[in-house]
């Protein structure tokens, strides 16, 4: 069955499709890089589907279903990429950039392949406690006059 026949079946009746009161439709399937209810970003009415997304460990794994995919043989159908947390950004840009265009597979997923790696590594650089602020330092006139005003409570001696 073509990619065109399988997306008119599709495009109005899955259960992937998130529709909003008056905005644009989102798709939630594998395969989707953008979640933009779309034919060219469908994962599943597309032959060649790129999928990127974020491991449990905190690494990014890059799957595409290979070109002499058999439809009986789903598993061994897709070849997986798995980087590290520790992979630089620029390293899984250009991984991404080389699985979609890089190899001729889906040369115009390239811009969206490469944008979302981008956002999954800046999310996996994240911390949990952001680092503190700490208040600018005063110096000459107004230091010295800060610190003599904290000497003067310091002398102070209280008698109960």
């Amino acid at each position: 069955m073509s990619a065109d026949l399988q997306w008119l079946l599709v495009r109005k009746w899955n259960s992937f499709q998130v529709k909003g009161g008056n905005g644009p439709a989102f798709s939630k399937e594998k395969g989707n890089l953008l979640n933009k209810h779309s034919h060219k970003y469908s994962g599943l009415a597309n032959s060649k589907v790129i999928n990127i997304y974020a491991n449990p460990e905190g690494g990014i794994t890059v799957t595409k279903v290979k070109a002499d995919a058999k439809p009986n043989q789903v598993a061994s159908a897709r070849s997986h990429v798995a980087l590290r947390k520790s992979t630089g950004p620029r390293r899984a840009n250009k991984i991404a950039a080389a699985e979609t265009a890089g190899k001729g597979y889906r040369a115009d997923l390239r811009q969206v392949a490469v944008a979302r790696a981008s956002a999954l590594s800046r999310a996996s650089t994240r911390t949990a406690n952001p680092p503190k602020s700490f208040p600018p330092k005063q110096r000459g006139k107004k230091a010295q006059s800060s610190a003599s005003a904290s000497k003067k409570e310091d002398d102070v001696i209280e008698l109960d």
